[in-house]
């Protein structure tokens, strides 16, 4: 069997941030797969299942109640490792294009207060698995890192193999991997990333508490 694109990326390497996983091709229409890694592997603690479920009913009903965004949403939910998300969208899209998106969601879910959306008996299948606070902290976290991202935390890290001509101390590039049947994959862009300024409060980083309480403040950071 073919292996899927997330499992070849190095996770021993990647950091938090929001990647391309992969892009298909349906017909005349791409949707693009994003990683949103909240925790970065190996470095930092998973998150608790009660607070990747709350995260999970708040950012996709957000999502999905965005004006500008809301129509290309085709899914949102968390990956079984609970370091992170998977965000399917309508379009070809890089992570620049939706950082802005990204940011007004988890800047909700980390100020977030009240009875989480969906947390019935009817509408939810383990309703009272759930932490808000702990999403909230872990929210915080991930929204300081998108307001002032790096490179490494919107680009998968380059694998590198060897070549035939490894000998004569040449390598080649990896690349990635498509999959078969009826969607095609889309090579994604690697070039340079631009410089885009954020549509919510640029420059302002949540302060996470030390208890893990989920209470967060805003302070400014130096310019």
């Amino acid at each position: 069997m073919d292996t899927i694109p997330s499992f070849t990326v190095d996770h021993l390497k990647m950091k938090s941030g929001i990647f391309v996983s992969c892009k298909y091709a349906l017909s005349n229409v791409i949707l693009t797969t994003f990683d949103l890694r909240m925790k970065r592997p190996y470095h930092e603690p998973v998150m608790e299942t009660g607070s990747v479920h709350a995260i999970e009913h708040l950012a996709a009903t957000y999502l999905r109640n965005d004006e500008m965004w809301g129509h290309k949403i085709i899914y949102f939910g968390p990956m079984g490792c609970r370091t992170g998300f998977y965000l399917i969208m309508l379009g070809d899209l890089m992570p620049e294009d939706i950082l802005p998106l990204l940011e007004r969601t988890f800047d909700y879910v980390s100020e977030y207060q009240g009875d989480i959306p969906g947390a019935t008996p009817r509408e939810c299948g383990f309703f009272t698995d759930m932490d808000l606070e702990a999403a909230k902290a872990d929210a915080a976290m991930y929204y300081n890192i998108l307001i002032d991202p790096k490179k490494e935390n919107l680009r998968y890290p380059i694998k590198k193999e060897k070549s035939p001509d490894a000998k004569k101390g040449t390598s080649t590039k990896g690349k990635k991997t498509g999959s078969k049947g009826g969607a095609k994959s889309v090579k994604t862009d690697t070039t340079p990333l631009k410089n885009k300024k954020s549509e919510t409060n640029p420059g302002v980083k949540k302060e996470i508490s030390d208890d893990n309480s989920g209470e967060e403040k805003s302070q400014k950071e130096p310019k």
